[in-house]
């Protein structure tokens, strides 16, 4: 039994670290509705304020999110189907475009295809491609979401029942029939479901929009509330309605992913496992996979090899290439205490997070009232929120609740927090359904206080979920652009300096900083797993025992 006290603590916290800037944005545009008609009005009918950026938005999110799942679904395909060497490293390498961030592969692709680029240096040929506007960040978008369609339908394909294609071939159906009247009416829900989450993502991104389309004035909504919030005369109202519109995007699409998910059983799991059509291992497959990612990853190697060049635009020579930018961002103050804050930050948001969230976790599991309701629904609500509506939502706050820490770290580290803490929940209460609560009943008529109970017993168990939880929070803090964008003005993060540094033109620059970014995430990633995995072995042994 979960103590009153924990519950309305917990309570207490979402209400005050969630509500009021989602709240504030709401109430602001409500009195604008109403005091000032007038001025809605000139919001919504002026194409430059919503409907541009809402078009803009919709096309180019909806075409890239058709691309990922054109792509995710050949790639499930062709993993969940053949018998590829070396299938797990190819499957982790396909999910790479998504980590990496979407900011990163937007500065690789301008210095691929941009004049006097790497292309042109190394080809000697004319740049077929502009680097700017809607094709490269549908593109960009395209090839930066589509693991998650990729992920969802090969899921769909692995547990899908063989037995309804093998009866389905033992009456001679050919194949073709097989797939469209079989496999495709069974993993159509993994499909639509890896669309619309490819379509939410994308509309939520702010890093490749703002670098492939704000230089030449293609916004779309996330880069126009940047806009309308950092650039003179400053906007708040239309930021804030654009903030609106964005938010019910976000809300609506992933409401109809469940809607999609729910409506109808889709039940194909008998313990069978799932045919593979090809029993030698397919080295083309294996080899098309791999030049594919050749192609993916080629705007991360631009980025590379885009920061050892000492001089941009000048002849890629020998003398030309060189650590240089390295030296200078990591001897410049301004990069250097960005780098301190990020790490800060990110330390201090997975830890909160991941601990918030196992506590949320098995309030919600172990109590399961309607004010533990609330709580979940409370904290799973920023996940549907685009990180530039909570930045936004936080700045307006600042006004009336956060007003000295506005400017601070402190404003960063409650919007990571309140961003990533739906994944930290989520994460571990898989892993707490699987706890039975046997061994805290018996726990507690032993006399043992909730407090060491949950120390002795819940903790050790859900170290696993807590320590992938702190590393996804981790990770995501270390590349979070959206919100950090405009609430870093007095206290800068890194991949902000970044952003600043390419966006001013020095590219070289830029891109070092940004690798130095990666690699310190996935160093310090690295390095946590290794140390932990078998200290989390021996305590959860002892636990057990």
């Amino acid at each position: 039994m979960v103590p009153k006290w924990l519950i309305i603590i917990l309570l207490i916290i979402t209400f005050v670290l969630i509500l009021p800037p989602i709240i504030s944005i709401f109430y602001d545009v409500a009195l604008i509705t109403l005091h000032n008609p007038e001025k809605m009005s000139i919001i919504i009918t002026k194409p430059y304020y919503l409907y541009r950026p809402l078009i803009n938005s919709v096309v180019v999110c909806g075409i890239s999110a058709i691309i990922s799942t054109i792509l995710g679904l050949g790639f499930a395909w062709l993993l969940a189907r053949y018998n590829v060497p070396y299938k797990n490293l190819l499957l982790s390498l396909l999910t790479g475009p998504y980590i990496i961030p979407s900011f990163m592969m937007a500065i690789g692709w301008i210095m691929l295809w941009t004049n006097n680029g790497l292309f042109e240096q190394f080809t000697h040929m004319k740049s077929p491609i502009e680097p700017y506007g809607p094709l490269s960040l549908i593109i960009i978008l395209g090839l930066h979401n589509y693991p998650l369609a990729m992920l969802t339908i090969y899921t769909t394909l692995v547990n899908m029942d063989a037995s309804l294609e093998e009866v389905a071939r033992i009456h001679g159906v050919p194949w073709y029939k097989v797939v469209r009247g079989i496999i495709l009416p069974l993993i159509m829900p993994g499909i639509l479901s890896g669309f619309i989450l490819a379509f939410a993502y994308s509309i939520s991104e702010f890093g490749a929009p703002a670098v492939l389309g704000l230089p030449v004035g293609y916004t779309v909504l996330t880069t126009q509330i940047y806009s309308f919030m950092t650039e003179a005369p400053i906007e708040y109202e239309a930021a804030e309605v654009l903030s609106i519109v964005l938010s019910l995007i976000g809300i609506g699409v992933l409401g109809i992913n469940y809607a999609i998910l729910s409506k109808k059983s889709y039940a194909t799991i008998t313990g069978k496992i799932s045919r593979v059509e090809v029993k030698r291992p397919s080295y083309t497959v294996f080899f098309l996979v791999i030049l594919f990612m050749l192609i993916v990853y080629t705007p991360s190697f631009a980025v590379v090899v885009g920061s050892l060049i000492k001089n941009w635009g000048e002849p890629i020579t020998w003398a030309n290439i060189g650590l240089d930018h390295y030296i200078k961002v990591l001897t410049m103050s301004r990069s250097v205490n960005a780098l301190i804050i990020t790490l800060g930050l990110a330390i201090g948001a997975a830890t909160i997070a991941s601990f918030l969230g196992v506590l949320i976790g098995y309030t919600v599991l172990r109590s399961k009232t309607l004010i533990t309701k609330i709580m979940d629904f409370l904290v799973f609500l920023p996940f549907s929120i685009p990180g530039l509506v909570i930045g936004v939502g936080l700045i307006i706050a600042s006004g009336r609740i956060y007003g000295p820490l506005y400017g601070t770290a402190f404003i960063l580290l409650i919007a990571f927090i309140i961003r990533f803490l739906p994944y930290a929940t989520r994460t571990t209460i898989p892993v707490l359904m699987q706890i039975d609560e046997s061994l805290e009943e018996t726990s507690r008529v032993h006399g043992v206080s909730f407090g060491k109970t949950m120390i002795r017993i819940v903790f050790p168990l859900t170290l696993g979920a807590l320590f992938s939880s702190w590393v996804f929070v981790f990770n995501s803090s270390m590349k979070e652009l959206s919100a950090s964008a405009i609430l870093a003005t007095q206290v800068e993060t890194a991949i902000v300096v970044a952003f600043l540094l390419f966006s001013d033109g020095y590219f070289s620059d830029g891109a070092a900083l940004t690798i130095i970014i990666v690699a310190i995430t996935l160093l310090l990633t690295g390095i946590a797993s290794k140390f932990t995995r078998k200290g989390l072995a021996e305590l959860q042994a002892k636990t057990i025992k």
